[in-house]
């Protein structure tokens, strides 16, 4: 609990205890005729499509007759037919479980897993013996689609040449098993299968469908434009063999037949998003680039519309949807459609490609690479491809590999793209030829400056090297040349944000969105600028409008949970996560930032598992294996931690940064042994890595090898003779020798050459070894006047408590959580002093900590204590019973709590834990009270 020492933080698992609440249930009584009429009127809205109206009905009835089976099954397919899978699914079990025949719910409830990518529930819960033929000869069609969508070829032949047998004349398995065979590449066998499915049901439109998507498959466009057609006539409301029609037209340059098909079909299907998707390439076509835009917007707000579920099993509408909200900047919302369209169809190397480009911008480059290698296997010579995987080894810093892909590129016809040209300009930054990297790219920016992705890069690279002003004014050409592309004004307030211009950053993201006032980017943008200027409910609103648009905004719901953070609402935060990995269960950062907040209120077992299960979802990548480490050495899994470091080392090979980190992970995890193993690692990859020889070094003084790793300090010496991370090893070494002078010399060499907030610690660190707390405060001070750090702040506060100023401990704190509202540990040291100053603000202060750490045993000490010393005793006792529980060897938690036993008049439990307390420790904060008390008990 005190303020003036750091306490270990003893996280156990949380007990999760479920209370069943009571239901209260009100016996409506039963009418059958009522039920009756319900129904009816039910089924006569369902005949006319009035689903909405039927589904009311029937709910109706079964309030009346909760066993009407008619009514159940009825309400299935009501639900069904609007796209509500799950509410089908039940009313269809609910039907079963009271006694409805099999074959009533088997091929209803097999449609249903379909087309929730629930394959294996068709294949192991729904068995065709049984039924009647026909629901057989169904179900087994269906089978036979559900094992193609799991991989299992042979038994999907067997389940269609079942159905096939089971009644040879019906064209029923033979148009379900085409889009098989086309997509596992058998086109010739799909060819036979339609043909025969016309030749046995001739006006049959969904057969010509399917021969005509083998002829539009295989480049025989008049051929399937006949088909087309055909199946129009017999189904003249045939929405697919429609839009095929007018997209094969398109393909043909027969642009005014496809306008006019396209202008039709959006009167008919105003939500069709395919349809809009076309538009927008006509539009493009014609040079109407606010028309195209128009149209893509409207492909994106269409497909979100739609039941996830159902969408899942649609490759078309899939890609469709993922072009579009590429094609707009929507990253995000494009790689919710490709992590989809990737695992469902592997055959799809076009979305392997998008995605792999959704991936590099947002520098996941694991799985990107692993996609690339996957389509160049196939395609070794896709030039995009190869411009792709280029940009993936530039952002794995393999500066040399990447050349040699990327000048592959160029060879195979990419070479006067600017964007490879910007791509080989970072290859030459990477190599360290910083001022002939920026030429190029410079160069590459200067042909095409309305390229709003090669500006960005361009941009970026400016910002990160501190000409801040140059990015400003290539962002500024960018809008001059695309002053229509909300992308461009978007990335304008980027370089001006970046530039400390929050005012003009904002008048960028609203130019922005008066191009498109929907522009994501823009939106998320400006509600970071009211988060930086501290206008919170500003951007509350502005997610809320996002959320309201889309509920599944991953990104608007991860955001929601960084402000709340922020506002240092952490079961808010919480929840707001939650909801984002629900939405997008592969979005790292959200999974990232739910894990920690589920570690900082007590939840380490339900972190743990999210981690597991997120890198089992996305196996090899780095950044969430760091995660799951940290959180299984957290919650005392160490065995685990070590296992997954490890694996983590496996994974990156002879990568040196990778190693690097991974060491330090080691280091931190308290495993010198195996951080050195990670050095050597990273060593033998490139002998002279500063970063490989750092740590190094650490490794070797945390195993108490001071002369190894002087050795290397000697050897980044020879690399850089004035390399700052030599100097501060050095100090660490001697330091750890005891040889104070030293070690501040050697810091404050190290300072001097590149001032950082944990070389200063260092210094402070060694003035107070050296009892010179007075000289250390003024250092502190200096540096928060220019750079108000959460660290520097902290131990200026803790240098005060050491000299007995705790008026002036208290104000840093004060400041310190008003800079960082989320600092549990601040909230609980300012809280102490208060209770030192008898400060009835205490109390306030330490729930504010225990709302944000409401497990940590430290924290409800603290509020235990604030309320005993308010003389709250029955109050202060369930907080302190609670922090003694979960850490039982902590002395002054016990005689925090054997204090107020006394106060209540509870004795002998009052003895017992003095006595625990007193042999636990002699020394803690309150020691010589307890023994007082003893005395008197």
């Amino acid at each position: 609990m005190p303020a003036s020492r750091n306490h270990p933080v003893r996280r156990l698992l949380t007990v999760l205890v479920l209370s069943a609440s009571s239901i209260v249930a009100q016996a409506a009584q039963s009418d059958p005729a009522a039920a009756s009429r319900y129904y009816e009127d039910g089924l006569a809205r369902y005949e006319k499509q009035d689903l909405p109206g039927a589904v009311i009905q029937l709910k109706n009835a079964l309030q009346q007759d909760r066993n009407m089976l008619a009514a159940h099954l009825l309400l299935g397919r009501s639900y069904f037919d609007q796209g509500e899978l799950g509410a089908a699914e039940v009313s269809f079990r609910e039907a079963l479980r009271l006694g409805a025949s099999r074959a009533e719910v088997a091929v209803p409830l097999a449609r249903i897993y379909l087309l929730q990518g629930r394959a294996s529930l068709v294949v192991d819960g729904l068995q065709p013996e049984g039924l009647p033929p026909a629901a057989q000869l169904e179900l087994l069609s269906l089978r036979g689609t559900a094992y193609a969508n799991l991989g299992k070829g042979n038994e999907s032949e067997r389940s269609f040449a079942a159905a096939r047998a089971l009644d040879p004349n019906s064209a029923v398995p033979l148009v379900a098993e085409v889009p098989v065979l086309l997509g596992s590449g058998k086109p010739e066998l799909a060819r036979e299968r339609a043909e025969r499915a016309v030749q046995l049901a001739p006006r049959d439109a969904a057969a010509y469908n399917v021969r005509a998507s083998v002829a539009h498959a295989t480049g025989r466009l008049p051929a399937a434009l006949e088909d087309y057609a055909r199946a129009i006539e017999l189904q003249p409301g045939q929405l697919d063999a429609r839009v095929a029609r007018a997209g094969i037209l398109l393909d043909l340059g027969r642009d005014a037949e496809a306008a006019a098909m396209l202008d039709k079909l959006a009167v008919d299907m105003p939500k069709e998003p395919r349809v809009a998707y076309l538009r927008a390439l006509l539009a493009s076509r014609r040079g109407d680039g606010a028309a195209a835009n128009a149209q893509m917007l409207q492909v994106g707000d269409l497909l979100e519309n739609l039941p996830a579920e159902w969408l899942a099993t649609q490759e078309q509408l899939l890609m469709t949807g993922a072009l579009a909200h590429h094609a707009t900047g929507q990253f995000e919302k494009a790689r919710k459609y490709l992590d989809v369209l990737v695992a469902r169809y592997p055959r799809n190397l076009g979305a392997r490609k998008l995605l792999a480009a959704v991936l590099v911008e947002r520098n996941e480059t694991t799985p990107a690479q692993a996609l690339l290698e996957d389509v160049l296997r196939k395609q070794p010579d896709d030039a995009q491809a190869l411009y792709l995987l280029g940009r993936v080894q530039l952002a794995q810093k393999r500066y040399a590999k990447a050349a040699e892909t990327l000048e592959r590129a160029a060879a195979r016809g990419a070479g006067e793209d600017p964007r490879l040209q910007t791509a080989l300009g970072l290859g030459r930054v990477g190599m360290g030829d910083t001022d002939a990297g920026l030429r190029s790219i410079a160069a590459a920016f200067d042909k095409a400056p309305q390229d709003v992705g090669l500006a960005a890069t361009y941009v970026n690279l400016l910002m990160r090297g501190g000409e801040r002003a140059k990015a400003v004014a290539a962002a500024r050409k960018t809008v001059q040349a695309q002053a229509a592309n909300p992308a461009a004004h978007n990335l304008l307030g980027l370089a001006l944000a970046s530039n400390g211009d929050l005012p003009g950053a904002r008048n960028a993201y609203n130019e922005a969105l008066k191009r498109d006032a929907s522009f994501i980017p823009a939106q998320l943008n400006l509600a970071r600028v009211d988060r930086a200027e501290g206008k919170l409910d500003a951007a509350r609103q502005r997610y809320a409008a996002m959320l309201a648009k889309d509920r599944n905004d991953g990104v608007a719901l991860y955001e929601s949970g960084v402000l709340e953070q922020q506002a240092g609402n952490n079961a808010d935060a919480m929840r707001w996560f939650e909801k984002a990995v629900v939405a997008r269960p592969d979005n790292i950062a959200a999974s990232l930032a739910l894990a920690e907040v589920r570690l900082a209120a007590g939840e380490g077992q339900a972190a743990l598992e999210a981690m597991r299960t997120l890198t089992m979802r996305r196996p090899g990548d780095l950044a969430a294996l760091a995660e799951l480490a940290r959180i299984e050495q957290a919650v005392g899994d160490t065995r685990a931690a070590q296992q997954t470091l490890r694996e983590m080392s496996r994974i990156a090979e002879y990568d040196p940064d990778a190693q690097v980190r991974i060491g330090y992970l080691q280091l931190r995890a308290g495993a010198a042994d195996e951080a050195a193993k990670n050095a050597q690692k990273a060593l033998q990859g490139r002998p002279e890595h500063a970063g490989a020889l750092t740590l190094a070094a650490e490794a070797a003084l945390a195993r108490g090898e001071f002369d190894k790793a002087g050795e290397r300090v000697r050897e980044l010496r020879r690399l850089d003779p004035k390399a700052v991370d030599a100097l501060r090893v050095e100090g660490d070494i001697a330091f750890a020798r005891g040889q104070l002078p030293a070690a501040a010399e050697a810091y404050r060499q190290a300072q001097e050459r590149q001032p950082s907030a944990e070389l200063l610690l260092r210094r402070v660190q060694v003035l107070l070894a050296q009892d010179k707390a007075a000289a250390a405060a003024p250092l502190l001070q200096q540096w928060l006047k220019e750079k108000p750090e959460p660290a520097v702040r902290r131990a200026l506060a803790e240098i005060h408590m050491r000299t007995g100023d705790w008026a002036a401990a208290r104000r840093e704190y004060e400041r310190l959580v008003a800079e960082v509202p989320t600092d549990a540990s601040a909230y609980n040291n300012l809280a102490n002093i208060q209770i030192h100053m008898k400060d009835g603000a205490a109390i306030a202060t330490a729930q504010k900590a225990l709302a944000l750490a409401p497990a940590d045993p430290n924290v409800i000490d603290t509020l235990g204590w604030a309320l005993a010393r308010g003389e709250r005793y029955e109050d202060a006792l369930r907080y302190l019973r609670d922090a003694r529980l979960r850490a039982p060897d902590n002395a002054e938690v016990r005689w925090h709590l054997a204090y107020v036993l006394a106060k209540v008049g509870r004795v002998q439990e009052a003895r017992d834990e003095l006595d625990g307390a007193l042999r636990l420790s002699s020394t803690f904060d309150g020691a010589e009270e307890a023994r007082r008390l003893r005395l008197t008990l």
